[in-house]
């Protein structure tokens, strides 16, 4: 865990794949309206109080926002809020986790496809039809600008939350899931 803080009202915490196992979460189980996420975010602002040398109340007003890394990891950034601020109950935010592309044939989805290299075990990816558009959305642990860098090429691509990819899976037609990249490129 790498602790630091540049500033008087923020902290970034960094965790890495084996401080993930030992608090027993994953970024994608982050829900800060879970009790195990408050339970974890509780943990890590106890730790990073200590070694700041600061008394950090987790029933304080902050921002939480949290990025996944390569290998597992995340970083959390913790904005504490002057007392003044008016806002809502603490949140946890979260960066974009899937990439969306729209292909209008199916030839430059292939075509991407096949020009994709892609570690399938760390990268998930579901295709969808609607009206004779192709829809590959695209999740990962990893930076997504990467991956929308080769696939504009091919496609209008875009960051989403998964509030957007929700709303694919239910009202476009599905044709692969879980591994549609794999699929795409052996054919």
């Amino acid at each position: 865990m790498q602790i630091n803080s540049p500033s008087e009202n923020r902290i970034v915490v960094e965790l890495s794949a084996q401080d993930m196992q030992d608090l027993d979460i994953t970024y994608e189980d982050m829900d800060y309206s879970a009790i195990e996420t408050r339970r974890v975010i509780w943990t890590v602002l106890d730790t990073a109080g200590k070694y700041l040398g600061k008394e950090l109340d987790p029933a304080r007003r902050m921002i939480i926002e949290a990025l996944p890394l390569e290998g597992g990891g995340c970083t959390l950034f913790f904005t504490i809020l002057d007392t003044s601020v008016k806002v809502g109950r603490s949140k946890l935010i979260k960066q974009p986790s899937s990439l969306i592309c729209d292909f209008d044939s199916l030839d430059g989805l292939f075509k991407a496809a096949e020009e994709c290299n892609v570690n399938s075990a760390l990268t998930q990816s579901s295709l969808y039809e609607n009206n004779g558009r192709y829809r590959l959305i695209i999740s990962s642990p990893f930076d997504l600008n990467l991956l929308q860098r080769h696939f504009c090429e091919f496609a209008k691509c875009r960051k989403c939350e998964n509030l957007e990819a929700e709303f694919t899976r239910e009202h476009w037609n599905s044709i692969a899931e879980n591994n549609a990249l794999n699929s795409l490129a052996r054919k």
